[in-house]
């Protein structure tokens, strides 16, 4: 019976501590600022790569 009263108040503080925390959302879930930011990156992170591409290419048709 010490047993199973141990293993249920483990149990029941661990699931008080989890819902304190804010539950298993806070592990999935990417804050908005963060989002937006990560989405503001991948533009920038996009227009440096298209800017590099033609680079290249206007130096490749210059040697030609």
């Amino acid at each position: 019976m010490r047993l199973i009263g141990l293993i249920l108040s483990l149990g029941a503080i661990t699931w008080v501590m989890l819902q304190i925390s804010g539950g298993d959302d806070a592990e999935t879930v990417v804050p908005e600022g963060h989002r937006k930011a990560l989405e503001k990156a991948g533009g920038v992170e996009q227009s440096l790569m298209d800017a590099t591409q033609k680079k290249m290419q206007d130096l490749e048709d210059e040697e030609y």
